[in-house]
């Protein structure tokens, strides 16, 4: 009887341990459960997060001036966070893929030309490639469409009574080189719109018009700038059907942008 009691107390025990150990396993199940879970929420926040910051530009009459800030803010991203980041940058552990972004300026030069004073491309020469006039950014830490405008623009904005002065300039660029035969008032009014503008009291009005038609000077600064001010103004279409996300990672990976053919 003795021996039976003793049976029954050591196969309690076991069970207990068994019930125990049953708990606990089924403890650790829920907590690894509860951790994939909250890691893989984080995850998915992080990516919304991010997509977020790019899905507001997948719309129509995107401005100029936006593209202008969204490809400095893929190629910093890119730099950063993806697989073509150098140095001790994130992206050396991270190497998400890069982010692509093109810009389609119209399938022929008439919509390019609508950026431009004179139907003359000047600042967009050596920029636009392919028939399309399209711009390229693709997995790049290096922002060639901002570098290569911005050498010309800064050394025109300095030449030319700084940002204020140059726009001032575009803004009454018809009353400064005339057409036909101008009045000696409608001459004086250009040479002083010049002066105020850049303070330079030197340039007379044959000094503007013999600018006229020269690949360099006065008239090809301003009829330069001008195209970048239009190219501000520019509405774009993001091509939805054409943005693209990485299967993996779910993190918008390529945007596709198009000249509408409204500048205002």
């Amino acid at each position: 009887m003795e021996n039976a009691s003793k049976a029954l107390i050591i196969a309690g025990s076991v069970l207990i341990a068994i019930i125990i150990i049953g708990a606990l396993i089924l403890m650790f199940n829920s907590l690894s459960n509860y951790q994939d879970t909250k890691v893989q929420n984080t995850r998915e926040a992080q990516v919304l997060e991010f997509n977020n910051q790019y899905e507001t530009y997948i719309r129509k009459d995107v401005r100029g001036s936006d593209l202008y800030s969204l490809l400095s803010r893929v190629v910093d991203y890119n730099r950063r966070k993806s697989e073509v980041a150098t140095g001790t940058d994130e992206g050396q552990n991270l190497k998400y893929q890069p982010m692509t972004v093109n810009l389609s300026f119209g399938d022929n030069d008439a919509y390019l030309e609508k950026f431009t004073y004179d139907n003359t491309k000047r600042l967009f020469n050596n920029i636009l490639l392919g028939n399309n006039n399209e711009f390229k950014l693709d997995k790049t830490t290096s922002n060639n469409f901002y570098q290569k405008i911005n050498s010309k623009i800064e050394n025109i904005e300095k030449n030319y009574g700084g940002s204020s002065g140059i726009n001032n300039l575009v803004a009454g660029i018809s009353n400064l080189f005339l057409k036909g035969n101008p009045s000696d008032d409608d001459k004086q009014k250009a040479e002083r719109l010049y002066t105020r503008c850049t303070g330079n009291y030197n340039i007379t009005f044959k000094d503007l018009q013999d600018s006229i038609g020269e690949d360099e000077g006065i008239y090809a600064d301003i009829c330069t700038y001008y195209e970048y001010v239009q190219f501000k103004r520019a509405h774009f279409d993001c091509i939805e059907s054409e943005t693209k996300y990485n299967s993996e990672t779910g993190r918008i990976i390529e945007l596709n942008f198009k000249f509408n053919g409204k500048v205002e």
